[in-house]
């Protein structure tokens, strides 16, 4: 069935209502020793490569099947939720390519006596990279990508960035089926039996709609429970800056948990809980106990989910957007160079008359060079920020007339995941997975504490997404890490609102990582394990109550003992180990360098899957999984 004759499900429909407290049990009751929960961090294409070999090195250790969740945030979720929800004839083991416990196997190309997962710049078919690596997902091409869905298929500028990720990650694995203007024709569940109770409810309800169910059966690694992070925009009174709302979507339910403060476009204080996946972004009729009928002209979709937790690239792309109107020049040099290669990617999605609808105006408004229609055209697309009807199920009423909210990314607010996998009260342990731009580094000034004074051994630098965790703010020159509280004029005050692990845990955090590492060697991976105590947060929902839990915080960094296993030939291409701007300062590439190649996709993701399953290493994940 062509684009064109696919159509959403639109009309009002019973959902049910969700709030707390929480437990992964409650959605799924299954045996998971230490009930584990990983959070993959954000960071765009590096976040998906080294959440891949992450995620393969754990599947090695018999470790994946008995995880109880998983918690993804922007590039996290590229590879976590199509993982999750993957179908057809991909098998895991193409989805993450194999292990290969030996670097010293890895060879440059192709060479006799090698394997295509020793290969660096080899990508099985199926495998997560092949979305990342091509220059289709630079951001350029992706910014003309966007015009022309814009132009000439009408894709509305607030959708635009999802269909890309539609198109580009979820689609090669059956994941995105649209109609016209590339509105979703799907909608997401967890098995049979949950979409069957929760969503058609046994009736006409929806059952002609397209539901993707979360990967089983044979040659399939169980998968945990979901939840997919973004955030919404708050209005604060009295300010002109937007705090942002924790919104996690999963397979039974969507919405914002806790009781964050603040107002959405609607002049409501959001929070209270979520509604069945299928009814987020709608308007709710009536309302009944726990269910609401819901209005809409479609679902919410993977692409929805998956879209507005990588929407930091969206506001790149407007930004860009607002340079090619003052500069159209660039513009048409940028869509002269890609145009063919943009049409041809877009051949296997449409049929012949919709990629007419695109092709013949395209190359006269290239070769007319039409400035002022070019012009308003990108003046209408910095308006690409996702946007959502989004309304609190706190205390939740009929409103017909619910008016759209921005989203932003994820990591805007919280980029670890820790904050809403800890909303569910029985995971007992955590793996951060932290896949950060910035390397570790010794610094001048360090943790402040109590007493005002730095903290001795503290003078470490990591990202900025793990200090707000324990209440402090990222690094400042010459201030070291500060607290929150009191300061008027802090630094990221959008995280100000994420702390829900004691303060004291941070400056032992630093120490352990570095530490672990070789104290500025680099020789060992940076892993370290703490048992934190859990602190109420209402703004996420996080409830304390004595909890305590054991954190293995996993920060991806060089690593000397990975380097040295390495042939000669692999250590000459990545450069001297010493030199941090080499290979494209791996492994930290560039949050924004969306398009890698083959061979930078697999040595991040060989390092991270290293890092996991080596025998010297893979001690501290197992001891989680004891029980």
């Amino acid at each position: 069935m062509s684009a064109s004759t696919l159509k959403s499900t639109s009309g009002t429909f019973v959902a049910d209502l969700v709030t707390g407290p929480l437990t992964v049990k409650r959605f799924v009751d299954r045996a998971t020793p230490g009930n584990v929960g990983i959070c993959l961090s954000g960071g765009g294409s590096r976040a998906l490569s080294a959440g891949m070999g992450q995620l393969r090195g754990l599947k090695a250790l018999g470790l994946l099947e008995k995880t109880r969740a998983i918690s993804t945030v922007s590039g996290g979720s590229w590879v976590g939720v199509t993982f999750e929800f993957l179908s057809g004839p991909t098998t895991d083991d193409d989805y993450l390519n194999e292990y290969v416990p030996d670097p010293g196997r890895l060879v440059r190309s192709s060479t006799p006596g090698h394997s295509p997962a020793e290969t660096l710049d080899v990508l099985p078919r199926g495998n997560i990279g092949n979305s990342v690596a091509s220059k289709l997902f630079s951001i350029p091409a992706l910014a003309v990508e966007a015009f022309l869905l814009f132009k000439f298929l009408n894709v509305p500028p607030n959708f635009l960035w999802q269909a890309l990720m539609g198109m580009h990650i979820l689609k090669p694995y059956g994941l995105f089926e649209h109609g016209l203007r590339f509105s979703p024709t799907s909608l997401f569940s967890w098995d049979r039996e949950t979409l069957t109770e929760n969503v058609t409810r046994g009736g006409t309800q929806l059952q002609g709609e397209t539901a993707h169910l979360v990967a089983s059966g044979p040659g399939r690694v169980q998968r945990p429970y979901l939840l997919c992070n973004t955030s919404m925009f708050l209005a604060e009174p009295g300010t002109s800056f937007r705090l942002l709302a924790p919104v996690q979507s999963t397979p039974f339910c969507t919405g914002i948990v806790g009781a964050p403060s603040g107002t959405d476009a609607n002049d409501r204080t959001p929070g209270g809980g979520g509604v069945t996946s299928f009814g987020f972004s709608s308007n709710p009729m009536a309302v009944a106990g726990s269910e609401v009928s819901v209005g809409q002209l479609r679902q919410w979709a993977l692409a929805d989910a998956v879209g507005a937790s990588s929407a930091a690239f969206a506001e790149t792309l407007g930004n860009l957007f607002a340079q090619w109107q003052l500069s159209p020049r660039d513009f048409f040099d940028k869509v002269d160079e890609l145009f063919d290669d943009v049409l041809d990617w877009l051949k296997s999605d449409l049929d012949s008359a919709l990629l007419d609808l695109i092709k013949g105006p395209a190359r006269h408004l290239l070769k007319a060079r039409l400035l002022s229609d070019v012009q308003r055209d990108l003046s209408f697309l910095t308006a690409i920020i996702p946007e959502y009807a989004y309304w609190p199920v706190a205390g939740v009423e009929p409103f017909p007339q619910t008016l759209p909210t921005q989203f932003a990314d994820g990591g805007s607010l919280e980029n670890t995941g820790v904050a809403n996998m800890l909303t569910y009260t029985d995971i007992e342990s955590v793996i951060a997975f932290v896949n950060s731009s910035q390397r570790m580094e010794e610094i001048p000034e360090g943790v402040v504490g109590p007493d005002g004074h730095v903290i001795p051994g503290t003078g470490v630098l990591v990202d900025g997404q793990i200090p707000p965790l324990f209440g402090y703010q990222p690094y400042q020159q010459g201030k070291g890490y500060r607290i929150y509280a009191g300061d008027e004029n802090p630094t990221s005050p959008e995280s100000r609102n994420s702390q829900v692990f004691p303060a004291q845990g941070f400056a032992d955090l630093l120490k352990g990582l570095w530490q672990a590492s070789g104290s500025g060697t680099a020789r060992k991976p940076a892993v370290f394990t703490q048992s934190l105590a859990v602190q109420d947060n209402v703004w996420f929902g996080v409830t304390g109550g004595g909890r305590t839990v054991r954190v293995l915080w996993v920060y991806t960094d060089r690593v000397k003992d990975w380097y040295d296993a390495l042939s000669r030939e692999v250590q000459a291409m990545l450069g001297s180990f010493d030199d941090p701007e080499s290979f494209h300062a791996f492994p930290h590439y560039s949050t924004f360098d969306t398009d890698l190649t083959a061979t930078e996709v697999n040595l991040l993701a060989s390092l991270t899957a290293w890092t996991v399953a080596a025998d010297e290493n893979r001690g501290a994940f197992e001891a989680l999984y004891t029980g």
